[in-house]
């Protein structure tokens, strides 16, 4: 239930990420945002600590403080895969979310982030799904059909102490180039 209810978010995350930058039409040909350095004599050492970086961690104890700071750690990891430089503005919403009928108390994370007009979103979403599924996320669900890019993964098999994490590439809007991260906790206990 925490993926559907997720999705709903979602869907109303995407329909504000279209008004959030302005710019030069999007060009497809741009390479996508990551950090790992193919061209480095230690690259495989680099991308062996990109990979490790955004694994999830299970606190030992789940409470209101571990699951906040572990999913926060979670969403900088992976923004952290988008070159610096590439990035126009960050609009971080956090917050701890009620128990409801049919989904626990969790901690979301939703963090658009507005990219130079010039990046092709779609395709470092694609790519930071790459990344993530290397490290040891499963895909859950995918749509490649068509822009916007939307990707669906969790941590682990286990629900009870697995993220859910929403990748979304959007270049749907000329001139605009925005990637979504949404990440909500396990229910905390």
């Amino acid at each position: 239930m925490r993926i559907a209810a997720a999705t709903v978010l979602l869907v109303g995350a995407l329909a504000l990420t279209g008004c959030t930058a302005a710019g030069a039409d999007s060009a497809s040909g741009t390479p996508a945002p990551t950090t790992a350095n193919t061209d480095s004599p230690d690259a495989s050492s680099s991308e062996a600590t990109v990979v490790s970086s955004v694994t999830a961690i299970v606190p030992t104890d789940l409470n209101e403080e571990t699951i906040s700071a572990e999913t926060t750690r979670i969403a900088a990891a992976v923004q952290a895969l988008i070159d610096p430089a590439l990035i126009i503005n960050v609009d971080d919403h956090a917050q701890f979310v009620d128990k409801t009928e049919s989904v626990g108390r969790y901690y979301g994370i939703l963090r658009p982030i507005t990219l130079e007009p010039s990046v092709d979103a779609v395709r470092a979403a694609t790519e930071i799904v790459s990344i993530l599924e290397s490290s040891g996320w499963i895909n859950r669900d995918v749509a490649t059909e068509a822009d916007p890019f939307l990707s669906g993964l969790v941590s682990s098999k286990d629900d009870a102490t697995s993220w859910f994490l929403a990748i979304v590439g959007d270049t749907s809007v000329a001139g605009q180039s925005v990637l979504s991260i949404q990440l909500a906790s396990p229910d905390i206990p």
